[in-house]
C-alpha cells in the first residue's frame, strides 16, 4: 500500500449511484420543464455540495501522531500508540488511520481532544526504521465518498535485534571473578568496599587492600558489597558474532531481554568497549540500542 501524499477522494458504489441519480434528475428537469424536477435536482446537488464541504472540514481538523514503546524487537509484534487530535471547534467523525497493513478507527473525537488507541505492528529488521506509511481517511458524512488527507508525521524508531536463544552460551559469562578477567577489575573499581578481611589463599592481587597491608604488616583483602549481584552476567559480543553477525546479535538481545524481565544485572563487552553489569532498565535498553546499530 502506498500512502496518498495529497488530498484525494475515492468514490464508492453508493456515491456513483447518487451521482447517476443527480444526472438523471438534471436531464429530466431540462428536457421536461417540470418545476418539481428542478427542485429535486437542485436539492440533490446542494446536498452533494454541503456533504463535500462538511467532509473536507471534518478530515482536515484531524492531526495524527504515533507513540512507540521502549522495547521494539525485529519481527516481534508490538503495540503502537495511534493518536488523533481534533484541532477544530466542532467534533470530527469516522476517522480511520492506517499504518502499514493495519488500521484503527475513531468514531468521534471531541473538539480539542486527543484520543489514543493501540495498533499491533511488526517491523522486519533491526536498526533505525522509518514509520512513514501512514494514511488518514474518512467516509464522513454518508459513506458515498472516502477522503484521504496527507499526514505530516514521520516516525523513527530504533528496532532491537530479534531475541533468539543462542545454540551455545560460550559468549555469556557468569559472575565468577576467574571468568571476568579485566572486566572484573573494572567492576571491582565501581563496587563499594564493605570492609577489610585477612588475606585468604587464592585471592587475586586486585582485591588486596595495600594500605591495610602496609599498616598491619599482614596481607589484607577487600570485602565488597555483593548485594544485587546474584545471577550477574556479561555478554562477550565478539564471541557471539563470530559464528554469524545477525545470529550473534539475536543471541545477545535474548540475554538482555531475559535480564530485563527477571531483573538480573547484565553487562556487555564489545571489543575494547565495556558496559559493566547493571540492573538498571535504562542501561539495558542502551545496550540493546548498541546492538540495534551494530555494524
Amino acid at each position: 500500500m502506498k500512502t496518498k501524499a495529497f488530498h484525494t477522494i475515492v468514490v464508492h458504489k453508493s456515491g456513483m449511484i447518487y451521482i447517476a441519480i443527480s444526472i438523471v434528475m438534471g436531464l429530466l428537469a431540462i428536457n421536461g420543464g417540470n418545476n418539481f424536477h428542478y427542485l429535486v435536482a437542485a436539492a440533490i446537488l446542494s446536498y452533494m455540495l454541503a456533504s463535500g464541504v462538511a467532509g473536507r472540514r471534518n478530515i482536515r481538523c484531524a492531526e495524527v501522531s504515533l507513540s512507540f514503546p521502549d522495547e521494539v524487537y525485529a519481527r516481534a509484534p508490538f503495540l503502537l500508540g495511534v493518536k488523533v487530535r481534533n484541532k477544530g471547534r466542532v467534533p470530527i467523525f469516522l476517522i480511520d488511520v492506517r499504518v502499514g497493513d493495519s488500521h484503527v478507527f475513531f468514531p468521534v473525537v471531541q473538539p480539542g481532544e486527543t484520543l489514543t488507541k493501540p495498533l499491533a505492528l511488526q517491523l522486519p529488521s533491526r536498526g533505525v526504521q522509518d514509520v512513514s506509511d501512514i494514511e488518514l481517511s474518512s467516509a464522513y458524512p454518508f459513506d458515498f465518498f472516502t477522503r484521504y488527507w496527507p499526514v505530516s508525521f514521520r516516525g523513527h524508531v530504533i528496532v532491537f535485534p530479534e531475541p533468539v536463544a543462542g545454540e551455545n552460551r560460550a559468549g555469556v559469562w557468569a559472575s565468577s571473578p576467574d571468568e571476568y578477567g579485566a572486566i572484573r577489575d573494572k567492576l571491582d573499581a565501581e563496587r563499594d568496599v564493605a570492609g577489610v578481611r585477612p588475606y585468604a589463599e587464592g585471592d587475586p592481587m586486585r582485591v588486596i587492600h595495600w594500605k591495610s597491608t602496609a599498616r598491619t604488616g599482614r596481607l589484607k583483602s577487600r570485602m565488597y558489597d555483593d548485594s544485587g549481584e546474584t545471577g550477574t552476567r556479561v555478554i562477550d559480543l565478539d564471541a557471539l558474532v563470530a559464528s554469524g553477525k545477525e545470529r550473534g546479535l539475536s543471541a545477545a538481545s535474548y540475554e538482555i531481554f531475559l535480564a530485563i524481565r527477571s531483573g538480573i544485572p547484565i553487562g556487555l563487552k564489545d571489543g575494547d568497549a565495556v558496559w559493566l553489569p547493571s540492573g538498571s532498565r535504562s542501561d539495558k535498553l542502551y545496550m540493546l540500542t548498541n546492538l540495534a546499530l551494530y555494524e
